[in-house]
């Protein structure tokens, strides 16, 4: 029985990638920040806070993958201090981590050694890192608050709940694909409700 129910969860993930991949990522009523990022004629991020997912798009906005991920736990915003993720149009500033162990840890981007469940702490960071830069007004200070998108070991909570002081967090073993895939340069769009 336990072998049935296996092959149906797996026949149903397969049946839901292959629905997000036939999708789109369509705003309804976009403002001018959104209409400038899905006119972008290249691969970009799109970050979706209400649902906790990042899909990767092609120029066309036609979703190639998605991911689950964790948002700040104290929600959306860009004061300094605040452990709020920020929202708008962003790049891809520097990547981090290439080639590395999926369980490789930092610290002020700095590899300190590989993953020890017995020494974990609530914010591990973990596998690759995407920095990123604010392209508005509103959120030019991301970048000096070291807000990223990176591997988490917190992916109990991956596409179910805020979590995160701030920044985007991934599988350790699925943002090593997003990494291969994405340069600098490459646009981030976060959304929330309310946008600016």
């Amino acid at each position: 029985m336990k072998k049935i129910k296996n092959t149906l969860l797996a026949i149903l993930l397969c049946f839901h990638s292959m629905v997000e991949i036939k999708a789109s990522i369509e705003i309804i009523k976009p403002n001018e920040a959104q209409q400038k990022f899905l006119k972008h004629p290249q691969q970009k991020i799109y970050v979706d806070v209400k649902a906790q997912m990042l899909h990767f798009t092609n120029s066309n906005n036609k979703v190639l993958q998605s991911y689950q991920i964790s948002t700040g736990k104290n929600g959306t915003g860009e004061t300094p201090g605040s452990y709020k993720t920020p929202r708008g149009i962003f790049s891809i500033k520097t990547k981090i981590g290439q080639n590395n162990h999926p369980l490789l840890k930092y610290k002020a981007q700095t590899p300190v050694g590989i993953y020890q469940p017995s020494q974990a702490r609530y914010d591990n960071i973990l596998s690759r890192i995407l920095t990123l830069d604010g392209l508005q007004t509103h959120n030019r200070n991301t970048l000096s608050r070291y807000v990223y998108i990176h591997g988490t070991s917190a992916i109990k909570k991956l596409g179910t709940m805020p979590c995160s002081l701030g920044c985007i967090r991934m599988n350790p073993y699925e943002i090593t694909k997003l990494f291969d895939k994405v340069e600098p340069g490459t646009q981030v769009y976060i959304y929330d409700k309310g946008n600016p």
